[in-house]
């Protein structure tokens, strides 16, 4: 089964970390494809390629200190949920990632604005596998597990699916993405 391009296919892995939001993230552009959510309760149905929710907080926190930005007390922080991408990056588009090593995960630090006109990345994702050569029944001829990997694994994965796309006259890679969602509470519980 063909995933679409750039659709948030799932969100999940809801905690409380506090109560406050968070603007950490790059705009995605308004011409997004519609998305749906699915919210679960038990860990045990949490998928293999979802990244711990802790690592993820605390690599955001890692790049931010590195920045120079003010990291989110821990009595201020909200509610989390961990949304699911999976993306289709064209082999011209490659070259507008950058990646970041945060000690517990490797973020997509910056990305090009025609990447995320194309794709739906936004800085701040985590890539958690790197696919290529889809049979059209969801088997790939190139698949890497890069979730909370170092950035020498998640690089190599990267490379390597490039290079095999590249090899096999493939337009693209395909990237799954896990991002950090700020929960804000609703009008009716403020």
């Amino acid at each position: 089964m063909k995933h679409p391009t750039s659709s948030i296919i799932a969100a999940l892995a809801l905690s409380t970390l506090g109560n406050s939001g968070c603007n950490a993230f790059t705009s995605v552009a308004s011409n997004q494809r519609p998305s749906t959510a699915t919210w679960m309760s038990e860990p045990s149905n949490t998928p293999a390629t979802l990244v711990s929710q802790a690592a993820f907080v605390y690599g955001i926190d890692v790049l931010k200190a590195d920045m120079g930005l003010e990291i989110i007390p821990e009595d201020q922080k909200p509610m989390y949920a961990i949304g699911k991408l999976e993306a289709e990056l064209p082999l011209e588009l490659v070259s507008g990632i950058r990646f970041s090593d945060c000690e517990s995960v490797t973020l997509i630090s910056q990305v090009r604005q025609d990447v995320v006109d194309a794709t739906g990345l936004s800085s701040l994702d985590t890539i958690v596998a790197v696919r290529a050569g889809n049979d059209g029944e969801g088997n790939y001829a190139y698949y890497s597990d890069v979730r909370e990997s170092s950035i020498q694994n998640t690089a190599q994965a990267y490379t390597e699916a490039i290079n095999f796309a590249m090899a096999n006259s493939l337009p693209s890679i395909e990237l799954e993405i896990n991002r950090l969602v700020p929960m804000m509470p609703s009008q009716e519980d403020l």
